[in-house]
């Protein structure tokens, strides 16, 4: 069971050092995390933008002279595409958003010639360690997909559980998140709960476990559970929250966000590296947790012979 982001620090530099592109790298908070992990261990940084720029934030920030890779991106070019190419030609492990729109961060991702969508589904991945809750929990999209439907969720489901594997959890309690517990023909994602459920008890999402309908309460508290009596095993466990649509889960995070007892990540799954994804005005401290992160979900580097 993961409880803190230090035991996915553990696992993150089990691996070793990764090499993280960061497109927009002239961004105080993507600057400081960074080079936080790269004092820690965790990474090489490769700076991508306008190089006056970053050396200008590198030195406001008390940064200047640090090791680090910087990529000099023409202003008019979106060096998210640079970091992309980066990535395909095994010069960069993952990559980081650093001061440039989440539209700008995809475009070149989804390209279909030439970005990083290999298996055709990308989704996003939250992972929080919530004051009062007794381990790690995370969360489904909160970035990418605005109003998953029924297929949607299946594979946004099968995208989470592997990740959840890959950081040492290969049999989740997976919470299909509802306003009620019971199945309302009016509230259609109590349908699409029930009938994710139903998948998971014929084995579609392998060794995890998907219960739903399921509200907030009773997936993350037991004493809920008893005191409602709903008796469905894994409820006051969950181990990923599988929010109805984006909004949901984007309100939860930024409710949670400002709570300084909370600690959040955010990386974009599915694609042929973690891809670090937070709002640009993510604190230093979910930046470097968001790398950490993807460090732990990163192939481990080839070693040298």
């Amino acid at each position: 069971m993961l409880r803190t982001f230090d035991d996915v620090s553990r696992l993150a530099l089990a691996g070793g050092r990764r090499r993280c592109a960061v497109p927009g790298a002239a961004d105080a908070h993507a600057l400081e995390a960074v080079f936080a992990a790269a004092d820690a261990g965790f990474v090489e940084p490769v700076l991508l933008g306008v190089a006056d720029e970053i050396r200008a934030a590198l030195s406001a920030a008390g940064l200047a002279g640090r090791p680090g890779r910087i990529v000099d991106v023409l202003a008019e070019r979106n060096p998210a595409e640079v970091a992309v190419q980066l990535v395909r030609s095994g010069q960069a492990d993952f990559i980081l958003k650093g001061q440039l729109q989440t539209r700008d961060l995809l475009k070149p991702i989804l390209n279909k010639e030439v970005g990083l969508n290999d298996q055709g589904f990308i989704t996003h991945f939250g992972l929080m360690q919530i004051a009062g809750y007794h381990k790690l929990l995370a969360m489904s999209d909160a970035a990418v997909i605005p109003y998953p439907d029924l297929a949607a969720k299946r594979q946004i489901v099968l995208a989470c559980v592997a990740a959840l594997a890959a950081l040492g959890n290969p049999e989740p309690v997976v919470a299909a998140l509802c306003a009620v517990e019971v199945v309302n023909p009016k509230m259609p994602e109590t349908l699409e709960a029930a009938e994710l459920a139903r998948l998971s008890a014929a084995g579609a999402f392998g060794p995890a476990r998907v219960i739903g309908p399921i509200s907030y309460d009773l997936a993350t508290s037991a004493e809920s559970a008893r005191i409602k009596g709903y008796q469905v095993a894994g409820a006051g466990n969950a181990d990923l929250l599988l929010v109805p649509q984006m909004v949901t889960g984007n309100i939860m995070s930024k409710i949670w966000n400002a709570d300084p007892r909370n600690s959040l990540a955010g990386c974009l799954i599915g694609a042929r590296v973690p891809v670090g994804l937070t709002s640009r005005s993510a604190s230093a401290a979910e930046k470097l947790n968001s790398i950490i992160l993807c460090c732990a979900l990163s192939p481990k580097p080839p070693t040298d012979s």
